[in-house]
Parts: C-alpha cells; structure tokens; sequence
C-alpha cells in the first residue's frame, strides 16, 4: 500500500497550490484529481470567464476607436471564436500547472478519492480501485454547479457558464439569473457577454438591487452601465417561463421578456459528496467543511482549502488557502488572512470592490466619513475613452482606517489591488491621500478619492 507524507484531493487552486508548498517543505506529496489539475478556476470559471469578457471588452474598446475613426471596422464579436481563443489559452495554463507540479515532484494520480478511515482513502482510477494512507490531507475538492430551476422551463434551457462558454453561436435572447444575497456578481459578466455577442438581455435577482455586496451608489452607477449597454434590469423579482419568454413580476407588475435561454453563473455549492468525509472524522454540513485559521479540519491531520469550505469563494482566496494549508500538512504554523480579498467582476468597464459599504460601516456603529472622486476627471480614464465611473472610498473617521473601497471603471481590478494592499498593511487614510501615483494613471484616483474622504473630516 502506497504511503505519503500528504495527500491532496482536488487538484484547482487550492489543491495544486496546496501540493507545492507541501512539496517545499520537503514532504512526499501526491495530488488525486478527477478530471485535469487546473480545477475550476483554469477550465470552467474564473480564468475562461476573463479570457472571453475580457475578448468582449477589447472588442468594444475597438469599437469605441471606431466611432473616432482611429479605426476602421465593421466586425462582430464572435463567441465561437472567443470560445476557441479560450480553450487554446486554458490549454496553456493548464500544461503550465501540470509542469509545476512536475518540477515540485508531486505524484499527480488522476482518480477519485474517497476516505475509508481517519488516515486511509481509496482511489478510484480508471484501472480499477486502490487504497492509499498518508499522515496528512488536504481536502481541495471545490464546488459544483447548482443552477435554480425555472418554474416552465426545461433543465436544459437553464445554462451554466461553462454551458454558455461551449455556444457555438449566442442566443437570440437571455435572462440572467443574479440571485442570492451574496452573489449576482459572476452573472452579470456573462450578460455583458452575451450582450457583446448581440444576445437580447435581461437581468433578474430577487434582491433590492444588484451587486448587494457592492456599496449602494457605486452599484447604482453600475445599473445605469448596464441599461445604457441596452441590458434590461429587474431587481426584486421573481420569475417563470411562459413558452419562449419570460414573465417577470416586481413591484406588483408583471412583464413579458423573450428567453431562448436561462444563465444562471453564481451558483454552486461546496461540493464534498463522493469524499465521504465522517469516515475520517471531519464535520462537514451543506455550506461546507469548517476549518480554523490554520485550515486545520475537526480531524487535526485533515485540512481543507479553497471553496469547498465555503468561506471566501474566489480563486484567490482559494490559492492563499491551499498555500496555508499545503504548509500546516507538512508540519508548519501559517494562519489564513482572507479579510482584504478584492472582488472583481470582468465587465466594460470592471467593476471591483474590498471590505465594507459605508452601509455596513454605518451599521456596525462606526463614525464614517466617505470620498467619491468622478473619473470623468481623471486623464488616464479620459484617455481610455471611459465615458463615466466612480471610486469611492468608505473609511473610520477617528483613526483613518480605510474600510472599504468600491470601483465602477477603467482598472478596477488594479485600484482595488492597491486597496488590497493599503488596508492589510493599515495604511492610514491620511498616508494615502498623502501617497503620489504616477501620472495619468487609474491608481491617482484612489488617492483622490482619499483627499475627498479628508476634505469631510
């Protein structure tokens, strides 16, 4: 029977993370994965979503160039052509994940494991089963597509995102399913997407509004995005399919929208079923397998990492917590930092966003100032043709602790990286309206909007 120093089920983010930072540590590690390393993230989500959002937002960059005439074009945006660039693309990435883990000396072992005691799994593989012990696991086994159904429609009608990924060509119509309190983000790249692509488009959450994670007037900026690219949005809603539409009722009115199809690209679930985790002592419920801040599971040598705790569930996330949990399965102390992950969202513009909404600041009874700064006034933006964004900064007024920042433009992503970085080093609101960016540059807006902050104090 094959014996190991640690053993990694799930090969996305957190696992394949997970195996070299073990590897490191000079441990014997191998890595059980069911379909190809990469994971989630490389083939289905995060990186196939950037790969072609970002194809759509380039195409309309183009087009923006058009109507200037720096350009001359008169193309479509292709999605069975952006959806060939991708595959070629995640190919690479994944080739790329595979030589690390080479390099690293991980046992890749392509099978399905499932625990058949405290330290003992068994690995189904193609040529049969086999059982396997180490004195360390990391569980990395992620998450699972759990669309809603749609009272009327069919299963199949209802698309995922990798279903939307594999259309050879883009629906006629589309209704965007954003619901969920902390969700509707991922959905509306895809409806920005398929927008692109020249799909008729409507958004639904059940929710107030879009984006709840986001602070009230940034995502108010956000919808009028949105509606100006001619996507419809209905917040509060519910929804049924009625033949090849769709009826929508909020506020006590109900409207009829064309609905080749369904999307519905937040939702999945920690996904832990085949794993059988009580053979080996681990609690797990529906939202996940609990850890502590060393990734340690309620079996002290079984650690989990990544979305299949149910915790942050962003790729980043996920690869700062197999690296913690890689490291403490090979005898090490690291602790988890999962409070300043920014969120972005892939769109034209991006949006982003880290830590608190000046609501959630107001409610947890802290004294908030705030500063917004339009980026119709910043050069680079003007530069990059933005028509219209926002940076707004949420911060406690006594000491200066930026709580929060929110972003709807040009380098979102990059703003709220800088944010990232200014709220784990406890960088004072007063040092960063302080700080000087290079110019232009999206980053001068963050401090601007700092400025701003103070101009309230």
């Amino acid at each position: 029977m094959a014996h190991y120093d640690v053993l990694i089920i799930g090969g996305g983010p957190a696992g394949y993370t997970a195996a070299i930072a073990a590897a490191g540590r000079g441990a014997k590690v191998a890595l059980v994965e069911a379909e190809r390393p990469g994971g989630a993230c490389v083939h289905y989500a995060c990186i196939p979503t950037n790969i072609m959002a970002g194809a759509a937002a380039s195409f309309l960059d183009a087009r923006e160039l058009a109507v200037h005439g720096v350009l001359e074009t008169g193309e479509r945006f292709s999605l069975p052509r952006a959806a060939a660039r991708k595959d070629a693309l995640v190919a690479q990435m994944a080739k790329g994940i595979a030589a690390a883990l080479r390099i690293s000396k991980v046992e890749v072992i392509q099978g399905r494991a499932t625990f058949s005691g405290r330290s003992a799994v068994a690995i189904t593989e193609a040529g049969g089963q086999r059982d396997v012990t180490a004195d360390a696991f990391v569980i990395a086994t992620g998450t699972r597509w759990d669309p809603p159904s749609v009272p009327g429609a069919a299963p199949d009608r209802v698309l995922t995102a990798d279903a939307v990924q594999a259309l050879h060509s883009p629906p006629s119509s589309a209704v965007v399913l954003a619901a969920g309190p902390a969700g509707s983000g991922f959905s509306l790249e895809y409806a920005f997407l398929l927008a692109t692509a020249g799909s008729s488009v409507t958004i639904v959450t059940d929710q107030p509004r879009i984006l709840p994670a986001l602070d009230t007037s940034v995502a108010t900026t956000v919808r009028g995005m949105l509606e100006g690219a001619g996507i419809q949005v209905f917040t509060g809603a519910t929804i049924r399919a009625k033949g090849s539409n769709a009826v929508i009722t909020a506020d006590g009115r109900s409207d009829t929208v064309p609905a080749e199809v369904f999307v519905a690209a937040d939702v999945r679930r920690p996904y832990f079923e085949t794993l059988n985790p009580g053979a080996a002592a681990v609690e797990a419920s529906a939202d996940g397998i609990a850890v502590d801040s060393s990734c340690r599971t309620s079996n002290p040598a079984v650690f989990a990492a990544g979305d299949v705790t149910g915790q942050v569930m962003l790729s980043s996330a996920a690869t700062h917590m197999g690296e913690v949990a890689g490291l403490n399965a090979a005898g090490g102390t690291a602790r988890t930092r999962l409070a300043h992950i920014p969120h972005v969202l892939q769109m034209f513009p991006e949006v982003a966003w880290i830590g608190l909404t000046e609501e959630q600041a107001v409610a947890g009874h802290r004294d908030v100032v705030t500063g917004v700064f339009d980026l119709a006034y910043n050069a680079r933006a003007i530069a990059l043709g933005a028509r219209e964004g926002i940076v707004k900064v949420v911060a406690e007024r006594e000491l200066g602790e930026v709580l929060g920042v929110h972003v709807a433009g040009p380098g979102a992503a990059e703003i709220a990286n800088i944010a990232a970085a200014v709220m784990q080093a406890e960088v004072s609101l007063h040092d960063l309206a302080a700080m000087t960016f290079w110019h232009p540059s999206m980053g001068e807006s963050l401090a601007e909007a700092a400025r701003r902050a103070l101009a309230r104090f």
